[in-house]
């Protein structure tokens, strides 16, 4: 539940911290509330005024989310408002109200109205825009098919353990490489559905390498105590983890150059070879 609660707070401002859209639709909203007295889709806007506060308040949110069986995250609850259609509806009424009728001789007035219009949507459109600090899938891919050249120079039966940058796009690369799991470790959503499950061991190693990737060092400045911190909290060590990968059979093992460096030392020690470097990452093989 309490992750469910953070879900919700943070899902709010990650749909308009970088996107637009929801500025232009409760826009839209006061706009044609203003003008509720001669609204005639007054159970529409009711509606619409209602699912976005159940959308935005963290508690309802939760209730919402749940009832989509606790696998979909924030952003699909607002499926329930319709956000496109009173969006669309008040710039139809706004250019009504400028060009009446439509009537040639009012062009002058309502083609400058069409294009705001037009262009206020074209700016505003999507609910969140891309991180400029993320690579672009071009990069990552790029990076995930160098290292799979010099694995596949070394051995012909692949089953590789990476972060979940280089993960996603191995499949695309080269179908016949093996992965101890697959994107929907990460977007639940894949696998609302089902009722197969990772077992404790993979469930292990993926929390593993979200440490690892996310206490990278940055700057310069080393984080290896609060690295140290987040796997007593998560009840892991390094050597655990290499040996479910190995039991897993991944023969395989890629870490971002910039993993902090005790880390790295405990990885090397424990596999007994120092790593090659290509791509940004170090590449590990793990023997059996």
């Amino acid at each position: 539940m309490a992750e469910l609660l953070r879900n919700a707070w943070q899902g709010w401002f990650r749909v308009t911290d970088e996107g637009k859209l929801m500025a232009l639709f409760m826009g839209s909203l006061l706009f044609l509330w203003i003008g509720y007295e001669r609204e005639k889709q007054k159970q529409l806007l009711r509606y619409g005024i209602m699912m976005a506060i159940c959308c935005v308040l963290p508690v309802t949110a939760v209730i919402l989310m749940l009832y989509q069986t606790k696998f979909y995250d924030y952003e699909w609850i607002w499926s329930a408002v319709p956000v496109t259609v009173l969006t669309a509806y008040a710039g139809t009424k706004i250019l009504s109200e400028c060009w009446q009728g439509f009537r040639r001789e009012a062009w002058r007035k309502g083609l400058p109205v069409t294009a705001g219009l037009l262009l206020l949507a074209y700016l505003c459109s999507g609910p969140g825009g891309a991180d400029p600090d993320r690579r672009s899938a071009e990069d990552r891919k790029a990076e995930t098919e160098g290292l799979l050249e010099i694995i596949k120079t070394e051995e012909e039966t692949v089953c590789l353990w990476a972060p979940q940058d280089i993960m996603q796009y191995v499949r695309a690369v080269d179908g016949s490489v093996l992965l101890p799991y697959g994107r929907d470790m990460w977007q639940e959503a894949l696998g609302a559905y089902s009722y197969d499950t990772y077992p404790a061991d993979i469930k292990k190693m993926y929390r593993w390498m979200c440490i690892v990737e996310e206490y990278r060092t940055e700057d310069g400045i080393v984080k290896t105590d609060v690295l140290r911190e987040a796997m007593e909290e998560q009840k892991l060590s390094t050597g655990s983890c290499l040996d479910a990968a190995k039991r897993a059979g991944v023969n395989f093992l890629a870490l971002p150059d910039d993993a902090d460096i005790t880390l790295l030392n405990e990885v090397t020690e424990y596999i007994g070879a120092e790593p090659r470097q290509n791509q940004g990452y170090y590449l590990f093989r793990l023997k059996e």
